[in-house]
């Protein structure tokens, strides 16, 4: 699970990278966008026009031709800079968008092997029940016995009445308060007490003595 863990982090890792170097373009990008922009402001100002014609014949037209000439030269330069920065952001954006995809599929990836690790565990936990269950059953025959028993005991000291108070009568209402949360509630708040204070054939060890 830590070799899987780790190749998510990295995929994370690799999204930042991009991100900053997706940044880093664009900043570029918006760097040559504002100097193209002052570039022509430049360019427009030294506009040949009536004027420079004029000027020309004092010889003067020839250094402002070549400072258009220069401006000219690095618009273009920094325009193909724009360019390729612009196409530098597309290209990281889908290298983005492919990282990202890949680091989905392996976090559902690991959100499965997550769930069947619970899944297996949850069958343990499954196993665990069936035997208290299987305790608790084992437990509840034995009182079953002991309450034959009982009638017969009293039976036999010529008190019926024991046969009167059927476990089972307590066990049930006794069994649904204590697993109310899966089963559908009921008044039963009385039975919140040990079973074997509910039990009315059941004696504490030592009771008679202390009465």
């Amino acid at each position: 699970m830590k070799a899987n863990t780790d190749v998510s982090e990295h995929l994370a890792d690799e999204v930042a990278r991009l991100d900053k170097q997706r940044a880093a373009a664009q900043a570029e990008a918006e760097r040559a966008a504002q100097r193209l922009e002052e570039l022509g402001s430049r360019r427009e100002a030294l506009a040949p026009g009536p004027l420079t014609t004029a000027a020309d014949e004092g010889g003067h037209a020839r250094p402002l031709a070549a400072l258009v000439a220069a401006l000219d030269e690095e618009a273009a330069t920094v325009s193909r800079t724009r360019t390729l920065a612009q196409d530098a952001v597309r290209g990281i954006e889908q290298l983005i968008v492919n990282a990202q995809v890949r680091q989905r599929e392996e976090e559902k990836r690991l959100a499965r092997e997550r769930f069947e690790a619970l899944c297996t565990e949850r069958y343990t936990l499954d196993g665990e029940a069936e035997e208290a269950i299987a305790g608790l059953a084992e437990v509840l025959e034995r009182l079953e016995k002991l309450h034959a028993e009982q009638v017969r005991a009293a039976s036999d000291a010529g008190d019926p009445s024991a046969a009167q108070h059927d476990p089972s009568g307590t066990v049930e209402p006794w069994l649904a308060r204590r697993l109310r949360r899966w089963l559908a509630d009921g008044s039963l708040e009385r039975y919140d007490a040990p079973l074997a204070e509910l039990d009315h054939l059941a004696r504490k060890p030592g009771a008679d003595d202390e009465d």
